[in-house]
């Protein structure tokens, strides 16, 4: 009998443990939940560089669970990287959508999160997802938050002859841009062009 009185004692404990937990979670506010996500995404070390066509080119910090307190900052689920370097006006974090590619994308909140912008600082390479012809690039962010991305689009190409013969027809797209001091990221791409202009 004994037994039995101390094992409901300790079940007794355990839940309203979990229960003590649980409202917690609920009671936490907007802001709070703000730090706690900047606190357990980190924030990235720039300059950076990364090849998003990579898998696991960025390692990601913070998964946003829609079954949590997340739901008071998130409307849809990111793969968050990190953040950007704390500013006056914003926050900026760069995320991974769920998807077959990787484009990166960095998302600017006002200090009350709401969004302000929110831009893929890619090349969309399923554009160019063809037989015979390859997408790839770098993407680096910079001190200042300024960013710039290199993508080269190369396509083989079969000259009809008497005797068949196989050229790379290579073009580049560059894009550059940075964060404004109110949050807006600026964009600006070169448009399709030969790798060796």
């Amino acid at each position: 009998m004994r037994k039995i009185v101390i094992i409901l004692v300790f079940a007794l404990i355990a839940s309203s443990c979990g229960q003590a937990t649980k409202k917690t979670e609920k009671q936490r506010s907007k802001y709070e939940q703000i730090q706690f996500v900047i606190e357990k995404s980190g924030f990235i070390r720039l300059p950076l560089s990364f090849c998003p066509g990579l898998d696991y080119a960025l390692p990601n910090h913070y998964y946003v669970n829609l079954k949590s307190n997340d739901t008071l900052l998130f409307d849809r689920v990111y793969d968050i990287v990190g953040f950007l370097s704390d500013t006056t006006n914003y926050y900026a974090f760069l995320h991974l959508p769920i998807g077959n590619y990787s484009h990166p994308t960095i998302v600017t909140m006002d200090k009350n999160w709401q969004k302000i912008d929110e831009k893929i600082i890619c090349v969309n390479c399923e554009e160019y997802d063809k037989l015979d012809i390859s997408c790839y690039g770098t993407v680096e962010i910079f001190e200042g938050l300024k960013f710039e991305s290199i993508f080269k689009i190369v396509e083989i190409a079969e000259i009809e002859d008497s005797i068949p013969q196989f050229f790379e027809i290579c073009n580049r797209i560059i894009l550059e841009g940075f964060i404004d001091t109110n949050g807006m990221i600026n964009i600006k791409e070169s448009g399709l062009r030969n790798c060796d202009e």
